[in-house]
């Protein structure tokens, strides 16, 4: 039985070094920053980055054993556990990059890669799970905050990775390999259970605002700065973008309850894959600040998104899945102007999409502590994770790389064995790369309209009931839901 400290300070001290811990959680995002080093030093070819990106994606998003552990060992425990994968998996990883220890087999750096990935679902899920039961009447306000700063972890990083470091890959590997658990170490004891509040008063109120205007502050630097320094640099990035031309997969997201929640988490796993092609094959060159604008603006549909929700849950008892609707109606004409490529479409499309990606990572969270309680939510949270790998090997993979090679091909005039050899040379320009992966995408979204409208009113008694007073009614056994 875990001990509950009492006092209203530790909450809020506990959130704060949560905040921390979800800025190095975000390790998983860092892959592009390091896989063109795993190439050019160590020989591999496009598909096997690829299969080290898969790598990253499968680490980061099974989760179930934190997710059981989190219902009996304590915190700081996990968080442990988390460094320990981080310290061993990108240790060895940089181990091979810095040349430290050479010819490592390629099936232990996939594994490593794995492990060190995998650190990110044992850090998020022990201050996930604690927040949310330190805070049982602020479930979306606390999902926004804890999901909108680890959003906002990618682009920490790559500030660091390119003005700190000099995008030296090495170093950078070096850093994932002490900070980590350094920051781990530093907070695990902060992070903790405390006595839950029965409501939600105004001191309350201004704390959850300070903490949201300061995320957003982070944000908009953060922004600022990376959209300047990549004006700065003009076309110089030489980063390689993980889909090729004839990529088979690549590295997710950020990210299930539903029929409707998986299928649309899974469609836009699909975008995040290829987003580099996709500007591309529009005619942008430079998808720094493709990435850029989409990251902030998924920043904001994960921060806005829980309160939003908060705020019509309480006020009309609206289901927060009403939102999820919402979303996915403006993610089906999103795919269209892709599958269109209309004429300055793009930045706007793609400012959309990160919106409501935000949006929806944000609002299934607390809506599944709600709808089954906080006892199993780990796990729980962590099955609905498991949709990222699944849509990356059946959207990305499957659907849009398949198309995507085929329509390259018929553009240089090249069979697909010929263009496999070619594949890093090769690109498809136009909309037809992925026109129709984008309209069997909008269908997907159709499908997930239907059925999120069909959730929202089976579930909407459930939420009159738990906020019939205007606010979260705990019950009595406050551990169990």
């Amino acid at each position: 039985m875990l001990t509950l400290k009492g006092g209203s300070r530790p909450p809020w001290v506990g959130l704060g070094a949560s905040v921390w811990v979800q800025i190095a959680s975000g390790n998983t995002f860092t892959f592009p920053l390091y896989s063109h080093s795993l190439k050019s030093v160590l020989g591999f070819n496009q598909r096997q980055v690829t299969l080290l990106g898969v790598a990253n994606d499968i680490g980061e998003n099974v989760g179930l054993l934190p997710g059981i552990a989190c219902n009996t060992f304590p915190p700081w425990l996990i968080l442990s556990v988390g460094a320990f994968a981080s310290f061993l998996g990108y240790g060895t990883l940089w181990l091979a990059v810095s040349q430290t220890v050479t010819n490592l087999p390629y099936l232990l750096l996939w594994f490593a890669l794995v492990i060190a990935s995998n650190s990110s679902a044992w850090l998020t899920t022990s201050v996930l799970v604690t927040n949310m039961r330190n805070f049982p009447v602020s479930r979306g306000k606390v999902a926004g905050i804890l999901k909108g700063y680890g959003g906002l972890s990618a682009a920490v990083f790559t500030q660091i990775y390119s003005l700190l470091l000099h995008n030296n890959s090495s170093t950078f590997l070096m850093l994932l390999t002490i900070g980590i658990p350094v920051v781990c170490f530093s907070m695990m004891f902060l992070v903790r259970p405390c006595t839950p509040a029965l409501d939600e008063d105004s001191t309350s109120s201004s704390h959850f605002i300070f903490i949201q205007c300061a995320s957003v502050v982070l944000g908009v630097y953060l922004l600022a700065t990376t959209i300047f320094d990549s004006l700065g640099q003009g076309k110089d990035d030489k980063i390689e973008p993980l889909l090729g031309s004839s990529s088979t997969g690549a590295l997710g997201s950020s990210n299930d309850d539903d029929s409707s929640e998986v299928a649309m988490l899974l469609a836009l796993v699909t975008v995040l894959n290829n987003l580099a092609q996709i500007g591309i094959a529009q005619g942008e060159g430079d998808t720094t600040t493709l990435l850029s604008i989409f990251s902030f603006c998924n920043f904001v549909g994960r921060l806005g998104g829980g309160v939003v929700s908060e705020h019509f849950v309480r006020t009309k008892l609206l289901p927060r899945t009403f939102w999820l609707t919402c979303t996915q109606t403006v993610m089906l004409l999103v795919y269209l102007l892709f599958a269109y490529a209309v004429n300055g479409s793009l930045y706007p499309a793609v400012a959309f999409l990160g919106v409501c990606y935000g949006v929806q990572v944000s609002i299934m969270i607390p809506t599944v502590s709600e709808l089954f309680g906080l006892k199993n939510f780990g796990v729980l949270g962590n099955v609905m994770s498991l949709g990222n790998p699944l849509g990356a090997t059946i959207f990305s993979a499957l659907l849009a790389g398949s198309i995507y090679d085929k329509e390259a091909a018929k553009q240089h005039g090249l069979s697909l064995h010929g263009l496999d050899l070619l594949a890093s040379e090769v690109s498809c320009i136009g909309p037809d790369c992925f026109k129709l992966t984008f309209f069997i995408l909008s269908s997907v979204c159709a499908a997930g309209i239907i059925l999120s409208i069909i959730l929202t009113l089976r579930i909407r008694p459930v939420y009159q009931m738990l906020y019939a007073g205007g606010s979260f009614r705990i019950p009595q056994t406050s551990s169990s839901t």
